[in-house]
């Protein structure tokens, strides 16, 4: 990738902006899938709140009780300190009685804690199910911030191992969390990039354009735009946009003298021109 800033970019991002309208992915079906599970979880978080909610009110119950009979108890045991003999059973009856409410109170403690734990185990395999859901549907769910490393160099070769994976969605979010990080690094233009490109791994070429035009709009002096405008040639071809897929390759053979995708970019334009009349709508 070079940095050949130059003054055809303005003109051709607003060009590639009057395109056209592309279908968008899966629409209403996954929209009734994620809002099913949407239902299901907050169901379970409305059976956590109630759960605990019970369990609070019994604990709360159990501690006054037990209150009391220590009150009770210290005052029978000033009694007995007093010489009052004829106390001294009743004293042992209300030990025991503490004793047994202690006991109930542990395994109130002990059940309580085993619940939050259960419900805290099938709240995260349920966000886990969603997330999956969500992937292979391909719609991008913010990265959970136990998954970025710390440093950005770290951060970066994360989203590409994956990138290399396969994991599209989770490539994604981690690029995008990376330009939100570091908006000033050298290469967040190569983030924003590897964006669409996850995109058109996908195939999923309308979404790969909106991102390839960032890269040319926002980082018109980075070394990414080269690579943004050869593979926004091929999303425009996916599309059957062969005038717009040229013109992405003749500004990228003009405008990127040293670029090293000079020559692929030309193959691909005498591959565009020699394609049959289908393979083009406009």
């Amino acid at each position: 990738m070079t940095a050949r800033p130059q003054h055809w970019i303005l003109g051709l991002t607003a060009a590639l902006a009057l395109g056209g309208c592309y279908p968008k992915a899966k629409g209403d079906a996954l929209e009734e899938k994620l809002a099913e599970q949407n239902a299901r979880l907050e169901a379970l978080e409305t059976g956590i709140a109630e759960t605990r909610q019970r369990m609070d009110a019994a604990l709360e119950t159990a501690e006054t009780k037990v209150a009391e009979l220590q009150e009770v108890l210290e005052q029978a045991t000033a009694v007995v300190t007093r010489n009052s003999a004829d106390l001294g059973t009743e004293v042992i009856q209300l030990r025991e009685q503490l004793q047994a409410v202690e006991g109930s109170l542990a395994e109130l403690q002990n059940e309580l804690a085993n619940t939050q734990r259960q419900m805290g185990e099938q709240q995260q395999a349920f966000d886990a199910q969603i997330r999956r859901f969500a992937q292979k549907a391909g719609v991008d769910m913010a990265v959970d911030d136990s998954q970025i490393p710390d440093g950005k160099d770290e951060h970066f070769a994360a989203a590409r191992r994956a990138i290399e994976a396969g994991e599209h969605s989770q490539a994604r979010a981690l690029f995008r969390e990376f330009i939100r990080r570091y908006p000033e690094d050298d290469q967040t233009d190569d983030a924003q990039y590897w964006v669409g490109k996850a995109y058109l791994l996908e195939r999923r070429p309308a979404n790969a354009l909106g991102e390839f035009r960032r890269v040319i709009t926002n980082y018109a002096s980075g070394d990414a735009v080269d690579e943004a405008l050869f593979d926004m040639a091929d999303a425009f071809f996916q599309l059957h946009a062969c005038t717009d897929a040229k013109a992405a390759l003749e500004a990228l053979i003009r405008g990127h003298r040293r670029s090293p995708l000079r020559d692929d970019a030309r193959r691909k334009l005498r591959q565009i021109n020699q394609a049959p009349r289908s393979a083009c709508t406009s």
